[in-house]
């Protein structure tokens, strides 16, 4: 059933406050409905939480000199000049290197 209708109502800050109090982890509009319509409010879903990885901060910095070399390397390579193998054998190890590099930061547990 799709909700297309609007209800709005005027609280004091008091209010307000009392009814996040209220609602916990809630969603608002559920809560309000629920309450609102003699309907038993469900369990709020668990919210997911973004999961940070460590990193060593010279290992980001190393990798963040690195992108901005081959942003250098492909800014000149599109200005239109031919690449020559040199810069092409440096690239390939270049790649080489930073997919070891990544192989071995990354933990196996992923």
């Amino acid at each position: 059933m799709a909700r297309t209708k609007w209800l709005k109502i005027r609280v004091s800050d008091e209010e307000m406050a009392d009814i996040k109090k209220r609602t916990g982890s809630h969603d608002m509009s559920n809560y309000v409905r629920g309450l609102v319509l003699d309907q038993p409010i469900a369990a709020p879903e668990p919210k997911t939480k973004k999961i940070v990885h460590s990193a060593d901060p010279e290992l980001v910095r190393a990798i963040n000199r690195i992108g901005i070399n081959i942003n250098q390397i492909a800014k000149q390579t599109n200005t239109g000049q031919e690449v020559g193998n040199a810069v092409l054998i440096v690239l390939l190890n270049l790649q080489t290197t930073l997919d070891n590099a990544l192989a071995s930061s990354v933990p196996d547990d992923r």
